[in-house]
């Protein structure tokens, strides 16, 4: 056989041969490790095929605005240059994550597309260097750091885990951020693999409406969140007054919905219509369910909007972006450093589903402040859930505070 079996081959093998197959090729993008790729500009389609490069290349300051925006954080420091002037920074910065509005996603990941095998967003690192500023340029690269085979006890499928950085560096060769994407691999040989009941995991989700006391609850912080009565802002928040284990103010999001989804969608993801749309699907169209209802493929992306689309998938209604569930939790950190904290690291995981519907609670805790290479840090365990209490995001986030010391 070739090294490029159809999914009918696929499909047709015994498991130890679907399992040679897969290691043969996983070690063949292993064999990539370390490959840099510069994604083509963003007014190029290779091929009839659209690959996802720059976004936005250009910061303004409406940029930064429409990103905060999109978090929902209505922080001056974010959108008023009066404000940001008299700041350490002197002028408008960007929240953490504003790099995914200048591109998202890598030119590697997610390619092992056979039968048997599930793709899932897992969660992205993000460290920063420096600040992004309106005026900055950018352009990008990425480098391929292939496959890791993880521990899965118990489970009927093999898990792998997929790891690409994306370099974002600015007119002055300076390199700004990396941000790391993930991708979990589960990969079930043919004849370990069961029928799903309808909607897997989430098949006893049922969207439920809020109670009144809860959306009163919900307004209630929104307008404390417009009022910036629990933002620290230019109160500066000293290292030497953290305490390890302090509980932070939650922050609450949703009830979400559609506008908040295209929301995210215009600043921290590409926008694809009509024959754009159809260049960014054609080359995989197994990937794009057929609509029973009109005949057409499906983008893949439809299910962050439309519960209909989403059943076509097997998830029980749209879902929430996995870089919209990350930028919720921007704010709280924001909010609790004040204007001058700078987030040098954030290592997210997405754990379960959040749905459109459903309501969130983000919330921390100081885990630890320590001094590395001068710089006065501090770790916060940061983990948004839903009206149930079941979470679906945590992230470990190292804040750089100032020292009375300095």
């Amino acid at each position: 056989m070739s090294h490029d079996l159809s999914d009918d081959d696929w499909e047709n093998l015994g498991d130890d041969e679907w399992n040679k197959r897969l290691d043969e090729r996983i070690a063949r993008f292993n064999d990539e490790r370390g490959v840099v790729k510069v994604p083509p500009p963003p007014h190029v389609i290779m091929d009839n095929e659209y690959e996802r490069g720059i976004n936005n290349k250009l910061v303004t300051e409406d940029l930064i605005r429409h990103f905060a925006d999109a978090i929902g954080d209505p922080n001056p420091i974010w959108r008023d240059p009066s404000y940001a002037a008299g700041t350490r920074w002197g002028g408008i910065t960007a929240p953490p994550l504003f790099e995914s509005c200048i591109s998202f996603g890598s030119s590697f990941g997610g390619r092992l597309r056979v039968p048997g095998v599930h793709r899932l967003a897992a969660g992205n690192r993000h460290d920063y260097l420096k600040p992004f500023r309106p005026g900055d340029e950018f352009h990008i690269h990425d480098k391929y750091l292939g496959f890791e085979e993880k521990e899965a006890p118990g489970k009927p499928y093999r898990m792998f885990i997929e790891s690409v950085p994306r370099y974002f560096v600015n007119q002055r060769d300076e390199t700004i951020a990396i941000a790391t994407g993930r991708n979990i691999y589960m990969a079930t040989p043919p004849s370990r693999r069961k029928k799903k009941r309808e909607g897997g995991l989430y098949a006893d989700k049922v969207r439920e409406p809020l109670s009144q006391q809860q959306l009163d609850h919900i307004h209630e912080e929104f307008d404390a969140q417009l009022a910036g009565e629990h933002r620290r802002g230019a109160q500066t928040r000293y290292w030497e007054d953290v305490v390890e284990g302090e509980e932070i103010r939650p922050v609450v999001k949703g009830v979400y919905d559609v506008c908040d989804a295209c929301a995210r969608t215009v600043v921290s993801t590409y926008t694809y219509a009509f024959a754009i749309k159809w260049a960014a699907m054609r080359g995989h169209l197994q990937h794009h369910p057929v609509d029973p209802e009109t005949g057409e493929h499906r983008f893949r992306r439809d299910w962050h909007y439309d519960d209909h689309a989403a059943q076509l998938f097997g998830a029980p209604y749209a879902n929430v972006g996995g870089i919209h569930n990350e930028m919720m939790l921007v704010h709280l950190v924001t909010d609790w450093m004040g204007d001058d904290g700078f987030v040098r690291t954030m290592d997210s995981q997405d754990r379960r589903m959040n749905f459109l519907g459903d309501a969130t609670w983000v919330k921390g805790r100081v885990g630890r402040k320590y001094v590395q290479d001068g710089l006065h840090l501090v770790d916060l365990n940061v983990w948004a859930e839903n009206q149930d209490g079941v979470l679906h995001t945590k992230s470990t986030v190292t804040v750089q505070l100032v020292s009375k010391a300095e």
